[in-house]
């Protein structure tokens, strides 16, 4: 799912939240935290400052390495003062930080980045895990879409029954 549509996804259920005159706080509690949840992961790997998200990715993925528990180096390049394989970010990305600072921008920072240094498999692996988690809260947003119309349909429903009860 790409990020334009995520990102119109997030707007028309934050619309449709705001609009609708649910009446169940509970309903409309739990439908504001899981879009909370889901609007919080999109400003954190496709709108905010994505660096502070990959770092952490790198650095789990250093940390992890130097433990053992993975087995393959964050970079399969063969020199020995790979800044990867030294436990940094590489110079070109820590440069092009300010322009890892926008969802879009960082992406195309980090593919550029991997197009130069293809041996790089922390990168690819945090580019395919941004993907993954896109995909997760695109489904997370079309099933929102879907509680919140019925949501919204059992509140009509249940307006029509008290009225026709009177």
């Amino acid at each position: 799912m790409d990020r334009q549509r995520i990102l119109e996804q997030r707007d028309e259920i934050e619309e449709m939240l705001k609009a609708s005159e649910l009446n169940d706080y509970d309903d409309v509690q739990e439908l504001d935290d899981r879009f909370d949840d889901a609007a919080r992961t999109v400003e954190r790997i496709m709108v905010g400052d994505i660096s502070e998200w990959v770092g952490q990715f790198y650095r789990e993925w250093y940390r992890d390495w130097q433990d053992g528990d993975r087995d393959d180096p964050p970079c399969r390049c063969s020199n020995p003062r790979c800044s990867f394989k030294l436990g940094e970010l590489p110079y070109p990305l820590r440069r092009r930080r300010s322009s890892i600072r926008e969802g879009a921008n960082g992406r195309e920072a980090l593919v550029s980045y991997l197009d130069s240094h293809p041996e790089a498999v922390v990168v690819d692996e945090a580019l395919d895990r941004q993907a993954e988690i896109a995909s997760e809260v695109g489904r997370e947003f079309r099933q929102l879409h879907r509680d919140i119309e019925a949501a919204i349909m059992e509140a009509v429903d249940d307006e029509a029954m008290a009225k026709s009860a009177f």
